[in-house]
């Protein structure tokens, strides 16, 4: 006999059934008719290939191999139910470690402000947050979630966008724009002593983009 998706619950008619002793009984305590009762335990009789049930007009009582199977059959369905009522019970009441990854930039962008409110709301949850730059493979080391400032991501991971595009800015200090003036396109800051952030992701110096309607732009910047 094999069980596929709807074997439980005809395993957990077919125990309801002989505790009650009767498919009108179990149907009331199941909250179904009594024909879905009766389909059911015939279903499971077709497939364990033997009767399981003697019925009368007026009682319903196990066969023999009815008896065997239920003394092995009980126990188990009483601990998946057992097993379903926890997991019902871990749904309504988060529970547990939640392991995250992410940069000290995302950390402070959009965690940090959360974190206090979060453990009040769900006192029985752990966090363990791990802040660091390098590529990390959310699954295969053992976190639930990660948050990313950037596009590179893994290609089987589920996203979610948090916040709006984030907006970047050139700055210089007075002292510099009194030196070597300031660029008015782009292209001009090939010309000037850039700041630039060494990628942990890719390992290479971040291009800096720019948007002109509708058009993107990017510099490969130089810099000391």
């Amino acid at each position: 006999m094999t069980i596929d998706t709807d074997g439980f619950e005809l395993l957990t008619v077919f125990v309801c059934v002989a505790d009650s002793r009767g498919f009108t009984a179990a149907a009331v305590m199941m909250g179904v008719s009594k024909s879905a009762i009766s389909h059911a335990i015939r279903q499971l009789e077709k497939r364990a290939g033997v009767r399981l049930f003697n019925r009368t007009t007026r009682s319903v009582g196990l066969t023999e191999a009815g008896e065997v199977f239920y003394r092995k059959v009980a126990p188990l369905v009483l601990e998946l139910k057992s097993a379903f009522s926890d997991l019902a019970e871990v749904a309504a009441n988060p529970s547990g470690t939640l392991r995250l990854t992410m940069s000290r930039s995302a950390y402070v962008m959009f965690l940090e402000p959360l974190v206090p409110r979060f453990l009040a709301a769900y006192p029985d949850i752990n966090l363990d947050i791990a802040i660091e730059s390098r590529v990390v493979d959310i699954v295969n080391d053992g976190f639930d979630a990660g948050i990313r400032v950037n596009k590179m991501l893994e290609q089987d991971m589920v996203t979610v966008p948090l916040g709006a595009d984030i907006q970047m800015a050139v700055v210089a200090s007075p002292a510099y724009v009194n030196a070597h003036g300031i660029p008015k396109v782009p292209a001009e800051l090939l010309d000037h002593d850039c700041v630039r952030y060494n990628s942990a992701v890719t390992g290479a110096c971040e291009r800096w983009t720019f948007s002109c309607e509708g058009q993107d732009v990017e510099i490969e910047t130089r810099g000391r």
